[in-house]
Formats: C-alpha cells, sequence, structure tokens
C-alpha cells in the first residue's frame, strides 16, 4: 500500500472514531500536497516520493515551530504537546536517518574528498554529503559535525 493510500485510510479511520488531533494532522499534510500540486510550475509524479517530500516538509516546519514553542515555555504547553504529537505521528512514514556516528563517518569522508580546511568550507562539506545522502541525513547534523571537524 502506497504511502497516499496509507493516509486516506488512516483519514477515513480518524473519521470514524471521532479523532481531531489525528485528523488535523492527516488534513495538514493533504492540504500541504494539494498546495504542491497547484503550484506553478508542478511536473512531478505523484508517488511515494512526493508524499515523502511533502511529510518531510511538514514535519521540518513542524520542528522548527517546536523550538519556538519551547522559547515561549509554559505559556505554549498545548502548542508544544501538539507539535512533538504530530512530529511523532508522521516519522513513521519517513525513512531512517543514519545514526550520529554514521554522519560523522560521512563527514569526515566528504572532507577528505573535498579538501576542506577550516570553518569557512563547512557549506562545502555540508553539499557534498548532501548530495549524495539527501534522504539518509539531518542536514542541521551534517552541519554541526562539519563544524566541529572544521572547526
Amino acid at each position: 500500500m502506497g504511502i497516499e493510500d496509507q493516509l486516506t485510510t488512516r483519514l477515513k479511520e480518524a473519521m470514524r472514531a471521532k479523532d481531531a488531533r489525528e485528523l488535523a494532522v492527516l488534513r495538514m499534510v493533504k492540504a500541504l500536497a494539494g498546495k504542491e500540486k497547484t503550484a506553478s510550475g508542478f511536473n512531478k509524479d505523484i508517488d511515494d516520493a512526493f508524499w515523502l517530500e511533502v511529510i518531510k516538509k511538514y514535519v521540518k516546519q513542524q520542528t522548527k515551530a517546536l523550538a519556538e514553542f519551547e522559547k515561549i515555555g509554559e505559556g505554549a504547553k498545548e502548542q508544544i504537546e501538539a507539535a512533538r504529537w504530530e512530529i511523532a505521528y508522521l516519522t513513521p512514514f519517513l525513512p531512517a536517518l543514519k545514526s550520529e556516528a554514521e554522519t560523522e563517518t560521512l563527514v569526515a569522508k566528504a572532507i577528505e574528498e573535498t579538501g576542506a580546511v577550516g570553518s569557512r568550507m563547512v557549506g562545502k562539506v555540508v553539499g557534498a554529503v548532501m548530495r549524495n545522502h539527501k534522504d539518509e541525513v539531518d542536514a542541521a547534523s551534517v552541519k554541526r559535525i562539519a563544524a566541529k571537524l572544521l572547526g
């Protein structure tokens, strides 16, 4: 069963169960997909790769929102809980990311291959890693590790 079918099935089940939280996150993902489909210049296939991209984009939005809510603190307790729940709900759809040690190995290899020296070349290293391993690693982790190794 494809990702779109899984989302549709879960949406129907959430409607039957009257699960407002699940309905909200599934509708947001579907709305984001609809926005992508109607965007100017859209010419992609509506396949699992498209849905993974949409889910990844939504999880990234929620992760950024979570960081902002956490800065607010106790006043945003409900928003923090909601964002964490949505991220946890959607994460199983995404491919598993490499561990910190595996990511560090990839970064070290990219540093060696690019001949990068010094903190000014972090972007070059991140670009090299992301070019070949975009769906396998977290970009923020790659940047942090590259800065540590080049710093």
